[in-house]
C-alpha cells in the first residue's frame, strides 16, 4: 500500500499548468493487472518524422505548413499495481506562416490497482463513444482542430484529471471521471477571412473549474454478441462558444472583439456496438442540455439530440465503414441573414437605423456565428459519412479516405490518404484534406485554411 501512495502522491505533484498535448492514449488497453508480478519492466519506443502541406495561394500552390516531430513514449511497469505512462513531443518547423519551436508533454499518468478497482491519474486523454470520428457522448477532453498532421487523433488534448474504474463482473464495469482543471478545444479564428473590424482575443484555454469541476459517470455492458454503455456529464463542454468582449465605436467605425466562451451542460447518452453475420453495427447518441440557452447566453447552444449509427463490412483486404449522423433541436428558431462574417468595409445594417439597436443586432450576428459551430443552423440536420480502406502488396500499401456530406448544409468533405511501408520501420504518406460548403457555413470558413495535400516519412522504433 505505501508503494502505491508513493507512486500516486508523486503524479498529484506533476503541475496542472502542462502544454497541450494531442491523440487518444496508446495504452488503454493496458488498464488491467500485468503479468509477471514483482519485475520491474520498462517499455520505450516512439517515432520521428517529417511532414509538410501544400495549399492553394492565389493561382499557384504554396507550403503552407512544415514540420519536423520527435515522440518519446515511456512506459513504465513498477509492479503488479502501478504502471506509469508518458508520451513527450518536440515538433519545431513552419505553420501557418510563424515558425514554431513546442516541446509537448501528450500524456503523464499513472494507473494503480486495487483488485476490481484502477485509478488513472494524471496528465491524460480519454475518448467516450463507440461511433467512428463523430461521438456525441465524447465530452470530456478538448481538442486542437488546427493542428496540421495526417493522424487524425493528434488533434485530441490531454487535461489534468482523474479516472476511478471498478469492475462489478466480468460483464459489467462502473466508470467515473473528476476533472479538476477546465481546458477547451483550440481554435484558429485569427487564421479566417474575416472583416477588419472583427478581432479575436485569446485568454489562454485554462480555467480553474471552481464549482466542484467537471464530472462523468459511465457503466459499460459487455455482453455475449453485444457490448454497450450508458454515460451521464455535467460540466462544461470542451468546445466553447463565441462572445462578444467588446463593441465600440472609433473614428474608423464598429470595433467587435470576440473571445472564446465555455458554456456548462447535462449531457445524457449511450451507445453499443454489435456483430450481425459478416455486418458490423454500431450506434451513439448523446442528449445535450445545457444549463442556459442561446436565449439567454448567445455562446451557449440549444438543447439537442446527436445521434450515430453505423455498419461496416470486411471482404479480405477491403473494409468499408458507412455512418448516418443526425442533430435535432427541439426549440430551433429560424437563423437571421448573416453579415458579420463577410468582408466589407462596415456592417451593412439596415436604414433607417438608430444607434440603441447597434448592440441587439451585433448579438443576432454572433448567436448565429454560434449556431455554425455547434450545428444547430437548422432544426434537423442529416449528414452520411463512408470510410473505405484496401491493403495491397501483402499489407504495405493501404488506401483509405473518409468522405462526409451534410445533406441540410450542403457541407462536403474528403480526406484521401495513401500510405506505403518501405520496411517495418520506415513509411512514406501521401494525402489531402478537402471542405466545401456554401456561404455562411464552417466548410466555407475552415477550406481556405486546410485544403490542400501533405507529404509524411516516418521513422518508428
Amino acid at each position: 500500500m505505501m508503494i502505491k501512495l508513493k507512486y500516486l502522491f508523486a503524479l498529484l505533484a506533476i503541475p496542472a499548468f502542462m502544454n497541450h498535448g494531442y491523440s487518444q492514449g496508446l495504452f488503454e488497453s493496458g488498464a488491467g493487472k500485468n503479468e509477471g508480478e514483482g519485475k520491474q519492466q520498462i517499455e520505450i519506443n516512439g517515432y520521428g518524422r517529417g511532414a509538410s502541406y501544400v495549399t492553394k495561394g492565389g493561382d499557384n500552390a504554396e507550403l503552407s505548413s512544415g514540420y519536423l516531430e520527435a515522440a518519446l513514449r515511456i512506459k513504465f511497469i513498477a509492479d503488479a499495481s502501478v504502471v506509469l505512462f508518458s508520451e513527450m513531443r518536440l515538433r519545431g518547423g513552419y505553420e501557418y506562416g510563424n515558425g514554431i519551436f513546442e516541446p509537448i508533454c501528450r500524456e503523464l499518468y499513472a494507473d494503480i490497482y486495487f483488485g476490481r478497482f484502477d485509478l488513472r491519474v494524471g496528465h491524460q486523454i480519454i475518448v467516450w463513444g463507440r461511433a467512428d470520428g463523430i461521438n456525441p457522448t465524447d465530452n470530456l477532453t478538448p481538442r486542437n482542430f488546427f493542428v496540421r498532421s495526417p493522424e487524425p487523433d493528434d488533434i485530441r488534448l490531454g487535461n489534468y484529471l482523474f479516472r476511478g474504474r471498478f469492475r462489478i463482473n466480468e460483464s459489467i464495469r462502473l466508470e467515473t471521471i473528476w476533472v479538476p482543471f477546465y481546458r477547451y478545444s483550440i481554435y484558429r479564428f485569427d487564421l479566417f477571412d474575416l472583416p477588419d473590424y472583427v478581432k479575436f482575443k485569446d485568454i489562454g484555454n485554462l480555467v480553474w473549474e471552481g464549482s466542484g469541476g467537471n464530472t462523468g459517470l459511465k457503466a459499460d455492458f459487455m455482453f455475449p454478441g453485444i457490448d454497450g454503455s450508458v454515460s451521464w456529464f455535467r460540466g462544461f463542454d470542451p468546445q466553447p462558444g463565441i462572445d462578444i468582449d467588446h463593441m465600440g465605436l472609433n473614428i474608423g467605425g464598429i470595433v467587435i472583439n470576440l473571445t472564446a466562451r465555455p458554456y456548462r451542460h447535462h449531457l445524457i447518452g449511450a451507445d453499443f456496438a454489435t456483430v450481425t453475420g459478416s455486418f458490423g453495427i454500431r450506434g451513439e447518441a448523446g442528449f445535450r442540455i445545457p444549463s442556459k440557452e442561446y436565449r439567454d447566453e448567445i455562446y451557449t447552444p440549444g438543447t439537442d439530440l446527436r445521434y450515430v449509427f453505423g455498419v461496416d463490412r470486411s471482404i479480405g483486404n477491403f473494409n468499408i465503414l458507412v455512418q448516418y449522423m443526425g442533430q435535432w433541436v427541439p426549440g430551433y428558431r429560424d437563423m437571421p441573414e448573416l453579415v458579420l462574417l463577410q468582408q466589407s468595409d462596415g456592417i451593412p445594417f439596415p436604414e433607417p437605423l438608430s444607434y440603441t439597436e447597434i448592440p441587439a443586432l451585433i448579438k443576432e450576428q454572433v448567436e448565429g456565428f454560434n449556431r455554425i459551430i455547434h450545428g444547430q443552423t437548422h432544426r434537423v440536420i442529416h449528414s452520411l459519412s463512408i470510410r473505405p480502406s484496401l491493403e495491397l502488396m501483402y499489407h504495405t500499401l493501404k488506401i483509405e479516405t473518409f468522405a462526409m456530406y451534410n445533406l441540410s448544409t450542403e457541407e462536403f468533405t474528403i480526406m484521401p490518404k495513401l500510405t506505403y511501408s518501405v520496411t517495418d520501420y520506415w513509411s512514406i504518406s501521401l494525402g489531402g484534406h478537402y471542405f466545401s460548403g456554401p456561404e455562411n457555413t464552417l466548410n466555407d470558413m475552415t477550406g481556405p485554411v486546410f485544403n490542400g495535400g501533405f507529404l509524411e516519412v516516418r521513422r518508428s522504433f
